[in-house]
């Protein structure tokens, strides 16, 4: 019995430390574009110090970068030590180690494609991987801390591939996949500087699909449309949700997740009337890595639910 609360007690921890980490990924989620909407993102000419320092003179372009850089390097560090304590302790390895794993491989991609951004002068391929690189960290990080709550609480598995790959589960994962791909879209807009193209909303230029010889125009309205087919996703999800009666917690999710996509899409509104102000601009991003957060944990809120039913059904 005391082996068992030992071991419930370390998964405890570990499920607090890991959505720690969470939360502070989720939150330089915010600080980068942040960084980018403040035209700070080549304040430093050189990779990784800044004009050949670790302490430069500071203005405060080279403030952002220069700590946006001190905080990623912290995420690392504290990636690191949860790392070495997973790999050194037999049951975290056996349970966490794959997670673990592919968590530091995407660290250092990010670190790579952040030297990229900068070396490449905020090439728009190198800014969107950098973007979406950090998202997929992000979920990792999550999904260990939702795991190891799971595993706190005394189950044995988490998600089973029967719970998950199911032909019900589709409309979650075409909204998933369809945020994405907005989101891709998004970073297409903002690295183009596309986020003023149309002057209005929710026509541009005074037409649904504008006849206008920018480039940046068309990157803007693919964008809209884009919203447009993700409102129309969650809305089919949700729908599906509640006709198939899925279990009440992920029916809160994609609930939560429309109310996101409201605040979204008017910050989306206030971005185009008022000239992309700075925090606006990243609130624009937070709130749609919100929007991918809470479909996802919709999803593995009903193949965690599924799971438990059928390794119930295995006990009986």
């Amino acid at each position: 019995m005391n082996s068992n609360s030992d071991l419930s007690s370390k998964f405890r921890l570990f499920y607090k430390i890991s959505l720690f980490l969470s939360v502070l990924i989720f939150l330089n989620l915010l600080y980068g574009p942040l960084v980018r909407a403040t035209g700070s993102g080549l304040a430093c000419p050189d990779w990784p110090f800044c004009f050949g320092k670790i302490f430069p003179t500071f203005d405060f372009q080279i403030f952002m970068e220069v700590s946006h850089r001190y905080y990623s390097g912290f995420l690392g560090l504290i990636l690191l030590g949860l790392t070495i304590w997973t790999f050194a302790d037999k049951t975290l390895r056996k349970e966490f180690g794959i997670y673990l794993g592919l968590a530091v491989l995407l660290l250092i991609s990010q670190i790579n494609l952040g030297r990229l951004t900068v070396t490449l002068k905020l090439d728009p391929t190198s800014v969107n991987l950098h973007l979406l690189n950090a998202i997929a960290f992000f979920l990792v990080i999550l999904t260990v801390s939702l795991d190891a709550r799971n595993k706190s609480a005394g189950n044995s598995e988490f998600v089973a591939k029967s719970s998950l790959f199911r032909n019900d589960n589709i409309p979650f994962f075409l909204l998933i996949v369809g945020i994405i791909v907005q989101i891709v879209l998004g970073g297409r807009v903002s690295s183009h500087y596309a986020g003023l193209a149309c002057p209005d909303f929710p026509t541009c230029w005074g037409q649904w699909i504008p006849d206008h010889p920018l480039e940046i125009v068309k990157i803007q309205v693919i964008h809209r449309f884009g919203a447009y087919a993700v409102a129309l996703l969650l809305a089919f999800a949700l729908s599906f949700s509640i006709l198939k009666r899925f279990p009440a917690l992920s029916r809160r999710f994609l609930q939560i997740s429309m109310y996101v996509l409201g605040i979204q899409i008017i910050l989306g509104i206030l971005n185009v009337f008022y000239g992309l102000p700075k925090l606006i601009t990243a609130l624009h991003t937070g709130f749609a890595v919100l929007l991918l957060t809470f479909s996802y944990l919709s999803l593995i809120a009903r193949a965690v639910y599924l799971t438990s039913e059928t390794e119930g059904k295995k006990g009986i």
